[in-house]
């Protein structure tokens, strides 16, 4: 009794200090900002997440392949995040280490309940919880999808565990269960099965019987046919991935990148990842792909990665934790390692989150072992001593943490990212392009400019370049040269939709609508479920006169995201043109509800409740109101709003008021030479002398 207790207070103790180790560690974070790398995809730019978790947010959450994924679970986390926080970055990053703490600390308890080693297994948790190459999947947001799926990878290992050694239904049914919830926060789980059979051979052993301490058929198939159900979860869960970002336009073809070139990256990314875990230096945000390869780096990791292998298999017996640690580590990269290239990084820190498990499992028990082997053949105690490896493993985990620390730092906002990677290298593009969107974003244009411009001088075809540059001469009002930027962006990469997105913009602001709702269309493509496409797609169709399809669309964009002000809007300015006055006036409301200082909705909905032909649905004072507000907003120098604002005086029986805007908003017409408006609101004073107001 009196050991059980004292291994359940050390249980504890390990489970505090990592989970304490790891908050402490990550704290620094909560002053970070958001990353322009997919953070404003999936969070900052995504409108779904601003209703807060809610039943439309879930409904959304598991039909949508937003960014060119399905991932229900990372959204309603993302919701969660929104309702609780808003747009504070603060949140995002403590919840992000609190499940980063959760997964290190599980890992110790499944690690030994499966092998009964103590200190192993904690030293193989320290590792995972504190070492510098987990640092983009804890600091990055966006990268929310590897502590939340490995979370469930966890659980599904724990509640496998239990499964093994218990049996029975409705244990497997929770197996399933956790790994399908797994699935659903990242696709990167689809490897658990294979790993799971990899724990049956060891340290559970059910591939023995006990005739035999050798992996016997029956068991064998017996296992495999118990995985089936994985294995066919896993399955579909890749082809759905594979369609949706093929759809997306993130897979490069073969002509692209061609197989060889892709064998020989995994290779040598292979080997670099066993090189970064143990010694992890010269981490950065971006490796860019490379297309030549020194061919010592390819013998290099050809001869690392066959040396061994054949050590591994060769002490299969003896050393069964090393061939499990290998099998983990490289079966748990296959779905990352650029067999199918999606992006364009060659290999990424945030993908070892999972597979450097096995490389730990495989360091701790060798080093383990290799003590052992050491005191046996030099006699000595003192090298089997419980101090002497306590304090190897301090040191190495201490120095994991110092570097972890550092690495953090780099993390703390696109520019400190970004200048990072730069210094790994010139050459890299999207390191620079994103560096110039930082600056573009922090309203330093000439910043930016020049660091785009020094871009595409050194890399014409960088689509990127060309994007983001066309956003800085969008904001900067040159809409003719960000045009062209984004067009080139498109003619380089065509499923680029921020860069088809902008052109839509300049388009319709030009009034170019056959141009702009084609350009919608092809977007649409690439990004169906985007709300801000199906209303572009609606003002276009709207401005082509074609009213029942851009009500059609602009109620898909409803659909998808209900608290779209602009969406609201612009059905609104189609219903009034159908004469469908009340539903109109209903859109308004809802538009200002959700952006009260949208001028354009003040302004036409007091035009409505001040001039309409129905009694019923004139309202002088309040459309006073609205106007007022209207011009407020644009400080009085548009004449459109004050011959509004004239209109609301005249219904409220305010003459001397309508009058004198009127003559503000006819003189003001005048300077700007808008004869049409001078005219009408001429006219409109005649009719306010008069005593009367206007009626449409």
């Amino acid at each position: 009794m009196a050991k059980f207790m004292r291994d359940r207070w050390k249980t504890w103790a390990v489970c505090v200090a990592l989970a304490l180790g790891t908050l402490l560690l990550y704290s620094p974070s909560l002053t970070f900002d958001f990353i322009n790398w997919d953070d404003s995809t999936y969070i900052t730019t995504n409108d779904q997440l601003q209703g807060g978790l809610c039943w439309h947010g879930l409904v959304w959450s598991l039909q949508t392949s937003y960014g060119g994924h399905w991932l229900p679970l990372l959204w309603l986390s993302y919701m969660l995040d929104y309702q609780l926080h808003g747009l504070n970055p603060a949140g995002y990053h403590a919840f992000n280490f609190l499940l980063h703490a959760a997964n290190a600390v599980l890992l110790f308890l499944i690690l030994k309940g499966m092998t009964g080693t103590f200190w192993r297994s904690g030293m193989v948790a320290a590792l995972f919880a504190w070492h510098p190459t987990h640092v983009e999947s804890v600091a990055w947001i966006a990268e929310r999808k590897d502590v939340l799926s490995t979370l469930f990878w966890m659980l599904t290992m724990l509640a496998y565990l239990n499964y093994a050694r218990k049996g029975g239904a409705a244990r497997y049914a929770l197996v399933l269960i956790l790994f399908g919830l797994g699935l659903m926060a990242k696709p990167m789980l689809v490897t658990l099965p294979f790993v799971l059979l990899l724990l049956d051979w060891w340290p559970l052993r059910r591939l023995q019987t006990a005739a035999s301490p050798a992996p016997s058929a029956k068991p064998v198939r017996r296992l495999l046919l118990e995985k089936t159900p994985l294995f066919l979860m896993a399955a579909a869960c890749s082809v759905l991935t594979a369609m949706l970002q093929k759809r997306a336009g993130a897979v490069s073809s073969l002509a692209a990148v061609p197989m060889a070139a892709r064998l020989v990256n995994a290779l040598v990314s292979y080997a670099q990842y066993i090189e970064k875990t143990i010694w992890p230096v010269g981490l950065y945000a971006i490796y860019p792909l490379q297309r030549m390869w020194q061919w010592r780096e390819v013998v290099g990791a050809l001869v690392c990665l066959g040396g061994i292998s054949v050590l591994v298999i060769r002490l299969r017996r003896s050393s069964p934790y090393l061939l499990v640690g290998w099998l983990w580590f490289l079966g748990a990269l296959v779905p990352v390692i650029g067999l199918v290239q999606v992006g364009i990084q060659a290999m990424a820190d945030r993908y070892t989150y999972i597979p450097s498990i096995g490389l730990y499992i495989m360091i701790c028990w060798g080093a383990y072992d290799w003590l052992r082997f050491a005191s046996v053949t030099l006699n000595s105690k003192i090298i089997d001593s419980l101090w002497v490896a306590g304090g190897l493993g301090f040191a190495v985990v201490a120095a994991c943490a110092i570097v972890t620390n550092r690495q953090l730092q780099y993390w703390a906002d696109s520019g400190t990212v970004f200048s990072r990677a730069l210094a790994a290298g010139p050459d890299n593009r999207v390191a620079r392009a994103s560096l110039g969107l930082f600056f573009y974003q922090q309203k330093r244009y000439p910043e930016a400019i020049r660091t785009l411009r020094e871009d595409l001088q050194a890399f014409p075809g960088d689509p990127l370049g060309h994007a983001f540059l066309g956003e800085v001469y969008s904001s900067t009002g040159k809409a003719d040269a960000a045009a062209a930027e984004f067009r080139a962006a498109l003619r380089l990469r065509p499923g680029l939709v921020t860069a088809r997105k902008g052109l839509i913009s300049i388009l319709l602001q030009k009034r170019l609508s056959g141009e702009a709702a084609a350009e919608c269309a092809i977007a649409l493509k690439y990004d169906p479920d985007n709300a801000r496409l199906h209303c572009a797609m609606g003002e276009a169709l709207l401005l082509q006169g074609r009213l029942d399809e851009a009500a059609a669309q602009l109620a898909e964009a409803l659909r998808l995201y209900p608290q779209f002000a602009e969406a609201h809007y612009q059905l609104a300015t189609v219903l009034s043109n159908q004469h469908k006055t009340a539903e109109a006036i209903a859109q308004y409301q809802a538009a200002l509800a959700l952006e009260p200082s949208m001028p354009d909705a003040l302004n036409n909905l007091a035009w409505i409740l001040a001039t309409d032909s129905n009694a019923r649905i004139r309202n002088g004072g309040e459309a006073v109101r609205l106007a007022r507000r209207a011009c407020a907003l644009t400080r009085n120098r548009l004449p459109l709003l004050l011959g509004t604002l004239a209109a609301a005086y005249a219904e409220n029986a305010q003459f001397d008021e309508a009058i004198a805007s009127a003559q503000q908003a006819h003189d003001l017409a005048v300077a700007k030479g808008l004869d049409k408006v001078a005219a009408k609101n001429a006219g409109l004073m005649e009719l306010y002398r008069s005593g009367r107001a206007y009626r449409e």
